[in-house]
């Protein structure tokens, strides 16, 4: 295969796969809370992943509108998903960290999506799988 008929069907693929996770966000975000955005769910993610942040890395990290990310974190704390703590030696600074309740819903929803992949790569060789992982991970940290 030519790069250039590869490079077409990488990028045939990835519109396919938008569509996928699209739909996947949608339904992560439902297993949230009834009132969180699928919009809401890449500020979900990063404050769990940092465990402890202020909005405004948020912001940077994400690339989002601060009221966006300021919308984001209410939907996300009125869900009883996020907590805000004011800094003690500067109330200009909220810390935002994870509940209990979102690890909680995140384990389900990461459980539920790995379940999905074990399905979908069932018929695929194990070394398929693991090459395609290594490459997808090597894709993906690439700026």
């Amino acid at each position: 295969m030519e790069t250039d008929d590869a490079i077409r069907t990488i990028i045939e693929s990835f519109d396919r796969i938008f569509v996928g996770v699209r739909r996947t966000v949608r339904i992560a975000a439902a297993a949230l809370g009834p009132d969180v955005q699928p919009a809401a769910w890449p500020v979900f993610r990063e404050v769990v992943r940092a465990e402890r942040v202020q909005a405004t890395t948020l912001v940077a990290t994400l690339g989002m509108d601060k009221s966006a990310v300021s919308r984001h974190l209410k939907e996300l704390r009125e869900a009883g998903l996020v907590d805000a703590e004011r800094d003690p030696t500067d109330a200009r600074i909220a810390w935002l960290s994870p509940t209990p309740l979102a690890h909680e819903r995140l384990d389900a929803i990461t459980e539920a999506q790995r379940e999905r992949l074990r399905v979908l790569f069932a018929s695929w060789p194990a070394d398929d799988v693991e090459r395609f992982s290594a490459l997808l991970a090597r894709f993906s940290s690439t700026d």
